[in-house]
């Protein structure tokens, strides 16, 4: 097997691996009354400056139309995990807050597991995977 035989098959179990453990997190992500989108919108609020609170901020970290993103705060306003407060200078906008009971719920992420796992990694493997990673999510949106 030459070099580039033996690199492509090596980036082809990387992705089986990626997808296995992609299995993993969506099939926890589906817990405590949330799917994915709401958690990873819970996730993006809590980790965001209070200034990137927005629907339309997180429709582009989520990459998605600013109608789903809608939906999906929406949703976590309706359960009682996120409040829309009025921005002070332009009442037509609103700011997004995590509720008391949105950050209890965070507690339990069911990403939790897997930031477990890669933080039980040597550091050296952490920094490689999370370099790794942030490459490949940045080759993938150039596609």
């Amino acid at each position: 097997m030459d070099g580039n035989s033996r690199n492509r098959f090596s980036a082809r179990a990387a992705a089986e691996i990626m997808a296995q453990i992609l299995r993993l997190a969506n099939g926890a992500a589906f817990s405590d009354g949330l799917n994915p989108a709401q958690w990873s919108a819970l996730r993006y609020l809590a980790d965001a400056v209070p200034e990137a609170r927005t629907v339309t901020a997180f429709a582009q970290y989520h990459a998605t139309t600013s109608g789903t993103a809608s939906q999906t705060i929406s949703a976590l306003v309706r359960k009682k995990l996120v409040e829309r407060r009025p921005e002070a200078d332009d009442r037509r906008r609103h700011r997004l807050e995590l509720t008391s009971t949105g950050y209890d719920l965070l507690k339990s992420d069911p990403l939790g597991s897997i930031a477990v796992a890669i933080a039980a990694q040597p550091a050296e493997i952490q920094d490689a995977l999370a370099k790794g990673l942030e490459a490949t999510l940045r080759t993938l949106m150039r596609s």
